[in-house]
């Protein structure tokens, strides 16, 4: 057991395995479903698990990024559904990190309470069509037109966005030399000129729904944006990715302990021969959980830390690295021990293996600068 887990986050993880066993692991479309499951968020919204990092003044449950990182493993784990996971990280990134962690007082009022309820979903629109989300090639522009600014453009591949209620928006606000300068704005799905694009049809990560949004002359007010003005890639853009790869390494060290247990459950059931080469792959594959999920405990504490700290970076490498590892390792053991998969074990596979995938050129960005700084001495 990690070190970090005290009596209430053994209490909230007791009551996040009764939550997804009740009303996660009952429900086995949720791997194929192409609707977003209503009832379950809406569940999820009354029991506080959509506030477990808000502070009490804003009706959450202020556990801060730990606490999130405990029930996104557990919810795996318990319930089975990735794709779920990933869209109860994201709802939490958006509150915590983007509202919370930039807003003014008045939207924090405005959105936060509704948010841990439920009753409102944020999503983050920074990535567009064909030029993803590089701050140079960003498109999307806002205007000032008094006290108001005018958004152009287009945001596709939008976690969460066919159910959001309010985007974060990163426009263009200015040009310094060869350098775009990135502001932060706080669109409603209601403002006139913007327009849901239809969701994405994705064969994996379901049920998180995907898609995308028009802007087209959409007026917003400037207190409307969030944070400071120009500055939306320094302080938002980067690390939004890193507290988001933080927050996914406890669902992908859930995912990882759900897939060894439907392994050694199928190893049972087929009635395969436990040699020791087979027993010595599965212990090596719970080394690497128990490892994954320390780490994923400690890079969340790491942003309640209100310091910084130079291994942050190297637990994001690493888990990514882990968990990619534990993948290889398990399909190895699975392809020389012959057992017959499960359409649960396939999908839950697919959607772990895509995740730790993710944003890879990025991660190998950030490894190669950490070797130069030691040439650099």
């Amino acid at each position: 057991m990690a070190t970090a887990m005290t009596g209430k986050l053994l209490a909230l993880r007791d009551e996040v395995v009764h939550f997804a066993e009740e009303h996660i692991a009952t429900r086995p479309d949720l791997s194929t479903a192409s609707e977003f499951p209503w009832d379950i968020w809406q569940a999820m919204g009354r029991a506080g698990l959509l506030g477990l990092g808000l502070p009490e003044e804003y009706s959450g449950r202020g556990g801060g990024y730990l606490a999130v990182a405990v029930a996104g493993e557990t919810l795996v784990r318990s319930g089975g559904s990735m794709g779920l996971a990933l869209s109860v990280v994201m709802h939490h990134v958006v509150s915590q990190f983007l509202i919370l962690g930039f807003g003014s007082s008045r939207q924090r009022r405005e959105y936060l309470p509704a948010m841990a309820a439920g009753r409102m979903t944020g999503c983050l629109a920074l990535s567009e069509p064909e030029t993803g989300a590089h701050p140079r090639h960003i498109k999307t522009t806002a205007v000032r037109e008094g006290d108001f600014y005018r958004l152009d453009g287009e945001k596709t591949y939008l976690t969460n966005g066919p159910i959001a209620d309010v985007f974060v928006v990163i426009a263009v606000t200015g040009v310094e030399g060869d350098r775009k300068r990135l502001t932060t704005f706080l669109v409603p799905k209601d403002t006139p000129g913007l327009a849901q694009t239809k969701p994405m049809r994705l064969d994996f990560l379901r049920p998180s729904p995907h898609g995308g949004i028009k802007l087209d002359s959409v007026k917003v007010p400037g207190a409307n944006i969030l944070g400071q003005e120009g500055q939306a890639f320094e302080t938002i853009g980067k690390p939004f990715r890193e507290v988001e790869d933080a927050l996914l390494m406890g669902p992908l060290a859930g995912g990882a302990a759900r897939q060894l247990e439907l392994v050694a459950s199928l190893i049972n059931q087929q009635g395969i021969r436990p040699t020791d080469e087979l027993k010595a792959g599965l212990g090596n594959l719970q080394a690497v959980i128990h490892t994954l999920r320390v780490m994923a405990y400690e890079a969340s504490q790491m942003l309640d830390d209100p310091f910084s700290h130079p291994e942050f970076q190297s637990l994001l490498l690493l888990g990514r690295d882990f968990s990619q590892r534990f993948q290889s390792e398990l399909e190895a053991l699975i392809a020389s021990s012959g057992i017959k998969l499960t359409s649960e074990l396939s999908s839950l596979t697919k959607d772990l293996t895509l995740s730790g995938g993710l944003a890879k050129n990025v991660a190998l960005i950030k490894q190669m600068n950490m070797g130069q700084a030691l040439l650099k001495g």
